[in-house]
């Protein structure tokens, strides 16, 4: 019930969960009166997150579901008033287009695939930075005009993705590595 800030990946230390909570923790400070909502199951060395929301005294306002099949997903991304992914390392960071695909603003990390992937379309910071993530929030949380053109423009940047494309653009990519071969 009410508005929330979504979280969804593994929890493990490349996901970048601690400074998350720092960051909701500052926001919890200035008075914005939002739940935490952290989807997906325990990875390794997952514990520290559990005493970071115990330490930061949040136990009341952060919420793990663990796993979510992916048919309920959607729903979930549907009900946050933003998501959050300050990951340090990915592969590709599907959970970014995912919430890009069901309108939700984006925060995520200006490392690895993430910038890419919102392609100006959700605000980048530092990973490191928990102060930077926790104003990024605030700012899509109490700029209206600015958290409906990021849902606008991530509206757009997700259509730019298609599991038909990447496996043409894959193909193409193949063709070429063995065209160099021969």
């Amino acid at each position: 019930r009410g508005e929330y800030i979504l979280f969804v990946g593994l929890l493990e230390p490349r996901k970048n969960i601690p400074t998350l909570l720092l960051a909701f923790r500052d926001l919890v400070d200035r008075g914005i009166q939002k739940r935490l909502v952290i989807v997906g199951r325990r990875g390794w060395m997952y514990n520290i997150i559990f005493s970071m929301v115990r330490s930061l005294k949040l136990q009341d306002l952060v919420i793990f579901t663990d796993y979510v099949p992916q048919k309920d997903l959607p729903y979930l991304y549907n009900g946050a008033c933003l998501f959050v992914y300050p990951s340090l390392y990915e592969g590709f960071g599907l959970p970014v287009l995912e919430a890009m695909s069901c309108g939700r603003p984006v925060v995520t990390s200006i490392v690895s695939s993430m910038p890419e992937i919102v392609g100006g379309s959700g605000l980048v910071i530092d990973p490191y930075d928990s102060k930077q993530l926790a104003f990024a929030m605030a700012r899509l949380i109490m700029d209206n005009d600015l958290n409906l053109s990021i849902r606008e423009s991530g509206l757009q940047r997700a259509a730019d993705f298609s599991w038909k494309r990447t496996a043409q653009e894959t193909l193409k990519v193949y063709s070429q590595v063995c065209q160099v071969d021969r």
